[in-house]
């Protein structure tokens, strides 16, 4: 959209601010630690005039910039005060903005506070902290970026981007600990995250707007750089394999309260309006050597759109819902723990979405439920995927040695799908041979086609079809209208279902 290299000046410049902490800071100091981290990072961070005024140096007409590029960040003014605990109290001047000059782009990006402060002190381990806070913390966006072409192959127009993203009540710290590995801190809680967000393109004859708002948000992060490498001296795919194996790790957590949120489209193909609301939910990820893991869930979802395309207005809701994911990064001795779950619960869809497909009330309107859990162990090198794709030799053969499904579960419009089963796997042919058993049950599976043949969306012969798969592979059940089917695999690659060999 528009230049994004200006943007990351100062996530880039933050990242490796800090350095070693002292038994008292001054104020020099902490201001020299930002111009060393900035050469780290290829940035240039300079003022126009320095002034010490007894414990405080006052900053004018600071800027943090690429080397040797005009654009980047300016602020105003600001003051370094040297407190009697050692640490030092940092306050920026209300001016901050970011030069959008380049390729094309115009506009400016302007942060705006209230009362924002930062102190700097010494932490365990020669740690350099960084406390901050502010009732308010605010980014404006009003820029402009080259266009989509028109329609009619006239000279594409300007697109334009304006809106606010912001904090309030926002608290939290910054830490950097040097060590074998340097490690980056960063926790932040605020009362409220919102923005409200809008484009506009004339080339495509479309304009957006999206408002969100949401509660009680905290974040968590932390981060370990090998001190061998740079971060910024990974250009491969084995440079990150090696920075991994030497330390580079990632972990976060979040939380958050409800979220209430709307947007709209107008465009000639499709216009819409919607509303959004989601309920608390939370998140967790690690990332190292060893694996990657990330665990989410949130309490639920309400969706409602209109549009002048559809004939109703559309209206989904959810009750909780989970994700989770375990993959093994490197293959040691013994195989590793990889597991997969995703859970959606009472999912609905109103009364009007479905008369578009299903006007008799073939089919029944109950909520939807989906559940897939599964684990494992098994040999999983990928960080030698990743050093091979570099190097073009074979890539490492993943070895699975258990597979754990421990729930299987869809239920839709009256029938209900059900699994479960565990297998082990011989990996002494170069290829993994599975040996267990699984046992899955269908109830109201025969009620379902006959709805959608109703419906008109199945036909009789697809129906029939269907019906000889189930009853080639699944026996009845106790009560009406259930199927079961139970699936081994045996030794030899011999596959039986219900006691009857298909392969």
């Amino acid at each position: 959209m528009f230049r994004m290299t200006t943007l990351l000046t100062a996530p880039a410049f933050v990242m490796l601010m800090g350095g070693t902490a002292h038994a008292a800071l001054t104020a020099d100091q902490v201001w020299q630690s930002w111009k060393d981290a900035a050469a780290l990072a290829g940035l240039t961070v300079s003022a126009a005039t320095e002034v010490k005024d007894g414990s405080a140096l006052k900053l004018n007409g600071v800027a943090i910039a690429p080397a040797g590029v005009a654009s980047g960040v300016t602020i105003s003014d600001m003051s370094l005060t040297e407190e009697a605990d050692g640490s030092v109290t940092i306050r920026p001047g209300a001016d901050i903005a970011v030069n959008m000059a380049g390729e094309g782009s115009g506009g400016s990006v302007k942060v705006t506070h209230d009362g924002l402060e930062m102190k700097a002190r010494e932490g365990e381990g020669g740690a350099l902290i960084y406390d901050y806070s502010a009732a308010a913390l605010n980014l404006l966006l009003d820029v402009t970026y080259p266009g989509s072409p028109s329609p009619d192959g006239s000279a594409p127009q300007p697109g334009a981007a304006k809106g606010t993203f912001g904090f309030t009540d926002l608290s939290g710290s910054y830490s950097d600990t040097p060590g074998t590995n340097r490690a980056f801190g960063f926790d932040l809680k605020a009362a409220k995250l919102g923005y409200d967000f809008g484009t506009e393109d004339p080339g495509l004859e479309m304009k957006t707007t999206s408002v969100s708002n949401t509660s009680d948000v905290e974040i968590s992060l932390d981060v370990a750089l090998p001190s061998t490498m740079s971060l910024f001296a990974m250009a491969s795919p084995a440079d990150f394999s090696t920075a991994l194996e030497e330390g580079l790790s990632i972990s976060m957590a979040t939380k958050q309260g409800e979220s209430i949120g709307s947007a709209s489209q107008e465009q000639q193909f499709f216009s819409y309006n919607m509303d959004i609301k989601g309920g608390a939910g939370q998140a967790t990820g690690v990332f190292n050597k060893d694996e990657f893991r990330l665990d989410s869930g949130g309490a639920g979802l309400e969706f409602n759109m209109v549009s002048p395309s559809l004939p109703v207005p559309i209206n989904v809701t959810s009750g909780p819902f989970a994700t989770a994911m375990i993959v093994p990064m490197s293959a040691g001795d013994a195989a590793s723990d990889y597991g997969l779950v995703f859970k959606l619960s009472q999912f609905t869809l109103n009364e009007e979405a479905w008369a578009l497909f299903d006007p008799q009330g073939a089919l029944t309107r109950g909520p939807a439920d989906l559940s897939i859990d599964v684990s494992g162990k098994s040999k999983l090198d990928v960080l030698g995927m990743m050093a091979a794709e570099g190097t073009g030799a074979p890539p490492p053969i993943p070895q699975p040695e258990t597979l754990n499904i421990n729930d299987l579960t869809l239920k839709i419009a009256g029938a209900a799908l059900t699994g479960t089963g565990a297998f082990t796997f011989d990996n002494s042919a170069g290829v993994p041979m599975p040996l267990g058993e699984a046992n899955v049950s269908l109830t109201g599976g025969n009620a379902l086609i006959d709805g959608l043949i109703a419906t008109g969306m199945v036909t009789e012969e697809d129906a029939m079809g269907a019906r000889m798969m189930m009853g080639a592979f699944m026996s009845p059940g106790a009560e009406p209208d259930s199927l079961t089917s139970k699936i081994e695999a045996k030794a030899g690659g011999e596959i039986y279902v219900n006691g009857q060999r298909v392969q």
